[in-house]
């Protein structure tokens, strides 16, 4: 399975109120291929473009306050994740309230490791359901050097040295890291946790895009009950207790 994750802050520059929101999208490779033609098809239509670089699917430009006034956006977003919805996409996504610091800004082990666990245990309860015979491959949105090798490092300093991480048998041990601008994964992920980001800042001009969104989170069948639920988790890293957001 292709797991394509994309991190958004909310709101710029960093407030303690804030949320930091880790989307991510599951898509099978087996329809990778056609469905990524699909979505480039569809920004065909919408933008009169010749090649899939020349729109980036970011969510602040297809979701800020502004965009959402376009009729023209708003219909390619509804499009966007009806194809995503045919394709049977699963979205994942953790959300941090901010506690000081951003996991994008200081890479501190109890952050990423809690933003790593939450996001990976969901993505490796989906695999154990439904792709037993499978791994996941995570692909995360290439920064620069420095940050990509932190992010690494920690990414498989959670899957070796963290209890719950010795427990993710489904998830590859080391992330790639891809050009946002190149790949439609990461722009989808990157559109997942935007809009998540902004709705739990208070917005509801985008409560019926939220919508369309939480229609492709994971849902799980097991009845374990040590085993995650669902695709979607908030947290607020001040208090350490769990929020529920509607």
């Amino acid at each position: 399975m292709l797991i394509f994750v994309d991190e958004s802050e909310w709101p710029r520059p960093k407030d303690p109120s804030g949320f930091t929101v880790w989307g991510a999208i599951a898509v099978n490779p087996q329809i990778s291929r056609e469905f990524f033609r699909e979505v480039f098809n569809l920004t065909r239509k919408f933008w009169k473009v010749s090649n899939p670089y020349e729109f980036e699917m970011k969510g602040r430009r297809l979701l800020n306050k502004r965009a959402v006034t376009s009729p023209k956006k708003v219909e390619f977003c509804e499009e966007l994740l009806s194809l995503c919805k045919l394709n049977k996409v699963k979205a994942f996504a953790v959300g941090l309230k901010n506690a000081g610091t951003t996991v994008s800004d200081e890479l501190t082990e109890p952050v990423v490791y809690r933003a790593y666990s939450r996001l990976l245990e969901r993505v490796n309860a989906m695999m154990s359901e439904e792709c037993r015979d499978g791994m996941a491959i995570v692909a995360l949105d290439s920064q620069d050097e420095k940050k990509d090798t932190e992010r690494a490092r920690a990414f498989g300093n959670f899957l070796y040295g963290n209890a719950l991480g010795r427990k993710l048998s489904y998830i590859v041990e080391t992330p790639f890291f891809v050009s946002s601008k190149a790949t439609i994964g990461i722009q989808l992920a990157d559109l997942v946790a935007y809009a998540l980001a902004q709705q739990n800042q208070g917005r509801t001009d985008i409560k019926y895009i939220c919508d369309r969104i939480r229609e492709l989170e994971w849902r799980s069948n097991s009845q374990e009950e040590d085993v995650p639920r669902r695709g979607f988790r908030f947290e607020d890293l001040r208090q350490q207790e769990t929020q529920t957001v509607v």
